[in-house]
């Protein structure tokens, strides 16, 4: 194992920002569109749903790193609550959780920036993962001061959206069904769940946070309770303006809705805006799952692993972990189809968040006696067992079952 150790260089804004940058990033910009199809007017009910359930799961989460402030994030806590032999195998699929989220993401930068400059999108798909594993490589406060800038922009751009479209609030019927009636809504929610994958990466950042059992927690929370304001009113701001046909059938959705009320120059703006919310989300997904690759290959036995606990280089960061998950994430990426690498990546999200929630019941259970409560402790309890842990267990399974529905009829 290398001699070095991560630096706690990261206070309560920092991750915060972090945190509301990972989960609004790609999937409010290349998901809408598709989701509005499932939903149509109701959409911004799905992403009620999706927010409701990713945070319930939240609660789990935050319960964990308050007691457990490790890198390793939903690794650490499987093995707390359901040995380490399952979390050293359910690994594989936290990896691929951001593996593969910020492969999709990279084809989503793509196809914003193939609006501005004809290049092929191999090529961009590379070279973005490649400068976003750079940023990491330079440390996590460096990234932290891009992710930062990043989410800024982005919320200028969401901003804008919303205050460009509140003339058209009330034109359409927000409680309208369309043809898939509650199926469209659920199915809606189960694909816009491909944003919530935030939450996992923000808890990786434990061990390079300041007070991390007291700022993760709130970080956690309040930046999912954010996220689902600003989701809500983008998801009536862009029905009330072009209409849930019109706006499943656009290429680049929010793009359009600006386009529609501000012109082209508006589009341009909104294009160079999506790249740096894509790109900032691919730099999350990265570096939290570096702290993964870390923290299982510094728990485990495994010898051909010792080399990704090595922290080297001006970042003090585990570069060979950076290097090796960018790798693989740029050969997902060459797949080229969103629909497809995204319906993945939701696949290994759902597993996850079920996971962590099993974990912390069978750990609740095994401790039902514990006398000293957790910093953060999920309230709702019946013989110390969590009840809404259960409750975003089952929903989980629920959206986890229309994920495989949109899969089967072909719309994700």
């Amino acid at each position: 194992m290398g001699g070095k150790e991560l630096k706690r260089s990261l206070g309560f804004w920092d991750v915060l920002m972090f945190g509301v940058g990972g989960i609004v990033g790609a999937g409010i910009y290349a998901i809408i569109g598709q989701a509005a199809g499932l939903s149509g007017n109701m959409l911004w009910l799905s992403f009620v749903v999706a927010a409701t359930v990713a945070l319930l799961t939240g609660l789990s989460y935050a319960e964990f790193v308050s007691r457990f402030p490790d890198s390793g994030g939903s690794f650490e806590y499987i093995k707390q609550g359901l040995g380490p032999k399952t979390a050293l195998f359910m690994s594989i699929f936290m990896a691929f959780t951001g593996i593969v989220a910020a492969a999709a993401i990279s084809i989503s930068f793509a196809d914003y920036l193939s609006r501005l400059v004809n290049f092929p999108s191999w090529i961009i798909i590379i070279a973005i993962i490649v400068f976003m594993a750079f940023f990491n490589i330079i440390g996590a406060k460096y990234s932290s001061y891009y992710n930062s800038f990043a989410t800024v922009v982005t919320l200028l751009g969401l901003a804008a959206v919303i205050v460009v479209s509140v003339p058209d609030w009330g034109s359409v019927s927000l409680v309208k069904l369309n043809e898939k009636s509650w199926t469209g809504v659920l199915a809606g929610g189960a694909l816009i769940f491909f944003s919530y994958i935030g939450f996992e990466d923000l808890v990786k950042m434990a061990e390079e946070t300041k007070k991390p059992k007291k700022n993760m927690p709130k970080a956690i929370l309040l930046s999912g309770i954010i996220v689902l304001i600003i989701y809500v009113l983008i998801a009536i701001s862009a029905v009330s303006v072009m209409g849930w046909e019109e706006l499943s059938n656009s290429n680049g959705p929010l793009a359009a809705v600006i386009e529609t009320k501000l012109g082209k120059i508006g589009a341009t703006a909104l294009v160079i805006i999506a790249l740096f919310a894509t790109s900032k989300t691919i730099l999350s997904n990265i570096l939290g799952t570096s702290r993964l690759l870390y923290d299982v290959s510094r728990d485990s036995n495994i010898k051909w692993l010792s080399k990704f606990t090595t922290i080297s280089g001006i970042g003090n960061a585990p570069n060979y972990a950076i290097i090796a998950i960018s790798i693989v994430a740029i050969a997902f990426g060459l797949i080229g189809n969103l629909k497809i690498v995204a319906s993945i990546s939701n696949i290994f999200i759902f597993i996850v968040f079920g996971m962590v929630n099993a974990a912390l019941l069978r750990y609740r259970y095994k401790n039902r006696d514990e006398e000293d409560k957790a910093p953060f402790h999920v309230w709702g309890n019946i013989n110390n067992i969590p009840i809404p842990t259960v409750v975003a267990l089952l929903t989980i399974l629920v959206l986890f079952g229309y994920n495989i529905y949109n899969l089967f009829q072909g719309n994700v």
